[in-house]
Parts: C-alpha cells; structure tokens; sequence
C-alpha cells in the first residue's frame, strides 16, 4: 500500500477585517501593487491541485472548472487549505476583502486531498493530468510526499513538455529531512520555500535539492472558509505567491510583440526568475536564488 499524501495543518489565525481592500504583506514585499500597473494576469489559466473549489466570494468569480479526485463526495473545499491558496493566487480586486498576486486570473480546482487534508499518490497524479487536458499555464501544488511515485513523475513530465509552468511547496519539515518533497522535488517544477518579514528563511520551511526560490509564508493573510479571513503559515502559502508572480509575468509578456527575455517555456520563466533574483543571504539549499526583485521584470522588456 503506498503511504498517503498529506497537506498541511491550516491552523488558521482569524483577524479583525478592515473595511477596505488590502495587499497582504507578502505582496507588498515583492512589489506586487506595482506589478498591478502593468497587468493583473488577466487570460492566464492556473490550476490549483489541493483540497476543492473555493467557494469564497473574492474567487469565485475567477473559477472556471473544477473536478474531484477524492472520495469526497463534494468537489467544494471543506478543509480551507485550498480555499486560502485560492485567495493568494486570485482574490479578485473589488475594493473589499484582499488582493489576490493574479486577480484576473483563471482558477481550475483539482481536488486531489479530500476534506481532512489526505490524499492518494494517484489522485494527486491524476490530477496533475487533468490540469494538462485543460491546457493550464500554470500548475500550483501544495501538497507533497517524501517518496517518488513514478505516475506522479510520468503526469509531471508531460505536462512540463507541454510547456505548463509547475509551482510546488517545498514543505514544511524544517532541517529534518534535508531534502525537499515531491513534487516540489523533481527537476520540472519550481520548489518554493518560504520567509519571513526580516527576510530570514522560515524554521518550518524544508532544506534541501531543488529548492529553487523562496516567497513569503510567514503571516500570510488571505481567504477561508465561510467567506472570512485569516493569517497563516507555511511553504504552501508561499507557492502561489509565485504562481501569481508567473501568471503575471506570461500575462505583460504576451502582450509584447517581441519581449526582451520570452517566458512561453518553463525553462524560459525560470531563467527569467533568476535574472531578477534578489539575495536573502542564505545557503541555496535553504532559499535556491533567493526572492524576487519582481516590479523589476517590467522594466527592461
């Protein structure tokens, strides 16, 4: 029997709501309000493999497809870890609640953890197929296993070689492991750790091969169950922070006519991530190329 794959306790902390719209910290940080300028990652497509369909008012005008890969008997979100990815990637910008990093973007739920948070290797795998059938440009993943489940490798490669962009959490097992999960750790995917306000790499945050860049996931605020809010931890939170960061990236450069540095690729979007790289002076085991000068990307193309 193969081992079961978990997602992360949520262990929300809820928050008074102002009553007015609001970029979370995290995008504050990478300049994500500037990036809005340009574009607000509007006609790209982002699959979002976790526990269901977000049905929070900031996303669901954003939705456009979601399947069931459970044995849930709903495809909507009952646990609210996807509900809160969701949120970071594409909380729609409506002078209430928060901003998503993408706020035009469009969300395809696969539903590969039921409502406890577990899920199976092949649900996760079949997942990652169905993303590819609906031709996504983006592929978010926060959830992840510490053994190699080859479909999941087979479904992984062929969605790179359709030139999908695959984001996937390192993990949350700090310096335990020294290594990062899967599929964060396949050489196709961009494994993204996570840091704090002081710039410093999260304790939780996994060490390790194929840590390819770090992105907020201390504090994070973004949407839960219910239509509330809350603040929360994790390398999950920081993967589509740069699934956003991506989709506006593909979003201004498809509007060029012949952009400096093309990202239709991953391989493309990922030399393009290096080239705005910004230091948090630690080991790459710990935060890859480090963050992002991200308002930067607009300015040379």
């Amino acid at each position: 029997m193969l081992p079961t794959v978990f997602l992360p306790d949520l262990q929300p902390e809820f928050v008074l709501q102002i009553m007015s719209e609001v970029y979370d910290w995290g995008l504050m940080d990478l300049n994500v309000p500037l990036m809005h300028k340009h574009t607000l990652g509007e006609g790209i497509k982002i699959g979002i493999i976790d526990s269901g369909r977000s049905e929070h008012f900031e996303t669901v005008n954003n939705t456009v497809e979601s399947k069931n890969f459970t044995e849930s008997p709903s495809v909507v979100d009952k646990n609210g870890h996807s509900t809160f990815i969701a949120g970071v990637i594409a909380a729609e910008k409506n002078d209430e609640g928060i901003v998503g990093v993408a706020p035009e973007a469009k969300l395809y739920f696969a539903k590969s953890m039921d409502d406890a948070g577990r899920g199976s290797p092949s649900s996760l795998a079949r997942a990652v197929a169905w993303c590819a059938s609906k031709k996504v440009d983006i592929i978010s993943i926060s959830a992840g296993m510490f053994f190699d489940f080859k479909p999941l490798r087979r479904a992984v490669t062929a969605a790179y070689n359709k030139n999908i962009i695959i984001v996937a959490a390192t993990g949350n097992t700090g310096t335990r492991h020294f290594d990062v999960a899967f599929p964060a750790r396949y050489p196709e995917v961009i494994g993204v750790a996570a840091y704090d306000q002081n710039h410093r790499v999260a304790k939780f945050s996994s060490r390790g091969a194929n840590v390819s860049c770090a992105m907020p996931g201390v504090d994070i605020y973004s949407c839960h169950l219910d239509n509330n809010f809350c603040k929360s931890n994790g390398t999950s939170f920081a993967c589509p922070m740069l699934a956003g960061i991506c989709a506006l990236v593909l979003a201004y450069h498809r509007k060029l006519v012949n952009p400096e540095t093309p990202c239709e690729t991953p391989r493309q979007m990922m030399e393009h991530l290096k080239k705005y790289a910004k230091d948090l002076n630690s080991d790459a085991k710990s935060v890859g190329f480090g963050t992002l000068h991200a308002d930067q990307m607009f300015n040379s193309d």
